[in-house]
């Protein structure tokens, strides 16, 4: 009859140079009851987790039906363990947090990776409880029982999944004699229903009740001694591969064990999460803040005119005769090269020439204004881009650039000082400059605007379609376009288009032509990156702080697995694989992040819109409004997913690298 358990020259050394067993060698068959007997310290222990395929083999071979065990993957042992061995520990390991129905599942969860129907098995649990006599208790905790309820407990655990082998390590050790005869009596009754039952024991009236006692001393086989034959037939121990592993279906699997632990050190997981909380409502808060304060401070740029863009472009007179060109620059036109500029820079919306005399001298109606007065040549989108308003009339229109119409727009000054007894709209105004003369009729008042500039007054400026000024303007020189005013489309980088303008034409031109931007574009760009600066410094001592929570939850999780060393030796007997323990105790770090980081985005929401609420209270023009920033909340989503996976990295790492039997072994 083939061996079902075949040991073949098995050595074993906890330390190099101390052996613990020497060469074994012996068959179990299936059906057996064999009790395996020596004294403390003889290494019968040691032969027990080996033969549960807890310790790896070192030396020598055990062949579990057709399988030898040394050549299992660690995933393919913990199947093994789950599906053909059951164990029935001395110290019971059961879980302390857990009741009497949860402990003898405990078996049926794993693998995680391998489909069963829980349901099947809690009703089978339940059975086996009642056939135990437990079935008064399933709702206790471990605490709560005897010492032989609490190996009752751990016998139905071992049942649960009909292993065909029944590991029981000094089971009775730890009972009375009352209790211990119980015991003994359903691992006979095992027996008697098929299965293979090996049994340690150090007490040889207890080995003097199975088949077979095999004596080891020394780690040495002593002896053997039968007390009958089995003749059961041979088991067939099945494929302990794991097949095809669905990561989402494990985690799903996994989240009732997590979830479960979690709640189970309510006050711990609660001042752990705090910290979390805080630092993702310092990143979602700091980084919304900083956008919207940047977004705030560059509108009021805005409104200044400083997302306009002033162009100017002059001929190079200190070009030398060697140097090489094409077209020769002396000044803009507008067909050829202002025009085009839209579609050649889609972020100028819009644009303007800007003409312009010294001085002028302004005549009505006996009045004159004769120091301090400009004519400036503008387009339709000149007021647009520099957002000046008027008190009345209306603005210069495409048909008044076009057809070169004698109109004009006055600054309030000038409708004080020449217009004061009389509507100034209608009325036809006289402007003499450079021994030229003409007039214009006025179409609209701009309202009063304070000068920001040492050199002009912008309320003693008169403003006529560029068209018409270069009619009636007369000297060459200031006819033509030199000056060009741009409107850049808003979230534009304003430095950067004035600079590839500027290389426009340069490359268009050459040497021939001097170009260049207006300093208001330099100082939103400097601005702009002072900004970005300021909102990423705010945003990493946010970040700072969620590392800080962050470090809190991986020295929870590494204090937890310190703590859970038997637990995750057990699970890991009941055949959980290296994988699940570590997906479990990465999960647990995850969702400890997962529900920190959702207070944290509703205090950080709630503190950030406290924040502007105040501020529209003491500022004036400053309005309160609801305020989403999609970015900063991504930021924050992402960065709670980073933090639960590098803080529960290391602990999960370490949980799954723990040996079933070391773990169990630990105090």
């Amino acid at each position: 009859m083939k061996p079902l358990i075949h040991v073949e020259d098995l050595g074993f050394a906890y330390k190099p140079g101390f052996p613990i067993l020497f060469g074994l060698n012996f068959k179990i068959y299936s059906g057996e009851f064999v009790a395996i007997q020596g004294p403390s310290g003889s290494g019968k222990s040691t032969l027990l987790y080996l033969l549960g395929c807890m310790t790896p083999v070192q030396s020598g071979k055990i062949t579990i039906g057709n399988w030898d065990t040394s050549k299992l993957t660690d995933d393919e042992l913990a199947v093994f363990r789950n599906e053909n061995l059951g164990f029935v520990f001395q110290q019971f390991h059961l879980l302390p947090k857990a009741n009497v129905l949860e402990n003898i599942l405990l078996s049926a969860r794993y693998p995680i990776e391998k489909p069963k129907n829980i349901k099947t098995f809690t009703l089978k649990a339940r059975e086996l409880a009642t056939r135990l006599g437990l079935q008064d208790r399933l709702d206790h905790g471990p605490q709560e029982l005897s010492g032989g309820q609490q190996q009752r407990v751990a016998i139905a655990r071992a049942l649960l999944n009909e292993a065909p082998i029944i590991l029981a390590d000094e089971p009775t050790g730890n009972l009375d004699s009352k209790s211990a005869a119980i015991v003994i009596d359903e691992l006979k009754s095992l027996k008697k229903s098929g299965k293979t039952v090996i049994l340690i024991t150090h007490d040889k009236d207890i080995a003097a009740q199975a088949d077979r006692t095999i004596f080891i001393y020394d780690g040495k086989i002593a002896k053997e001694e039968s007390h009958g034959l089995s003749n059961a037939p041979n088991i067939l121990i099945p494929s302990p591969k794991l097949g095809f592993r669905n990561p989402i279906d494990s985690y799903l699997k996994l989240l009732p064990f997590v979830s479960a632990n979690i709640f189970r050190n309510k006050i711990r997981s609660i001042l752990t999460m705090i910290g979390i909380s805080i630092g993702v409502a310092s990143v979602f808060a700091m980084v919304t803040l900083g956008q919207f304060a940047k977004e705030r401070i560059l509108s009021s740029y805005a409104e200044l005119g400083v997302n306009t863009l002033s162009f100017r472009g002059s001929q190079n007179w200190d070009q030398k005769a060697t140097d090489k060109t094409g077209i020769v620059f002396s000044s803009f036109s507008w067909e050829r090269d202002l025009e085009p500029l839209k579609k050649i820079f889609p972020e100028v919306i819009r644009i303007s020439p800007v003409l312009s005399t010294w001085r002028a001298k302004l005549d009505f109606g006996g009045k004159a204004i004769e120091e301090d007065a400009r004519v400036i040549g503008i387009n339709e989108e000149a007021f647009l881009i520099t957002g000046r308003e008027l008190s009345k009339g209306s603005n210069i229109s495409l048909f008044h650039v076009k057809n070169r119409s004698a109109v004009c727009v006055i600054g309030s000054e000038v409708a004080e000082k020449l217009f004061s007894n009389v509507e100034a709209l209608g009325e036809v105004l006289k402007i003499s400059s450079d021994e030229q003369s003409y007039g214009c009729r006025v179409i609209g008042v701009a309202k009063a605007l304070r000068s920001r500039s040492e050199d002009r007054n912008p309320d003693l400026e008169v403003y006529i379609p560029n068209t018409y000024f270069q009619t009636v303007g007369g000297n060459w020189w200031v006819v033509r376009i030199r000056d060009v005013l741009m409107k850049i489309a808003d979230g534009n980088d304003i430095e950067k288009t004035g600079k590839a303008i500027q290389s426009f034409f340069e490359r268009k031109y050459g040497t021939s032509g001097r170009f260049r931007a207006n300093a208001n574009s330099i100082l939103i760009g400097q601005m702009n990156r002072f900004l970005n600066i300021f909102s990423t410094f705010l945003a990493s001592i946010a970040l700072i702080s969620l590392a800080v929570g962050g470090i809190g939850i991986a020295n929870m999780m590494l204090v937890s697995v310190s703590e859970r060393y038997r637990e995750i030796g057990l699970r890991k007997a009941l055949g959980a694989t290296n994988t699940s323990i570590r997906q479990q105790f990465l999960l647990e770090a995850i969702l400890l992040c997962g529900i920190a980081g959702v207070f944290g985005l509703a205090f950080g929401f709630i503190g950030y819109q406290t924040i502007i609420w105040g501020g529209s209270k003491f500022i004036p023009k400053f309005q309160f409004e609801w305020i989403i920033n999609y970015q900063a909340l991504l930021l924050s989503t992402v960065s709670i997913l980073a933090v639960g996976i590098a803080s529960g990295f290391i602990p999960a790492l370490r949980a799954e690298k723990l040996s079933p039997i070391e773990a169990l072994r630990s105090e």
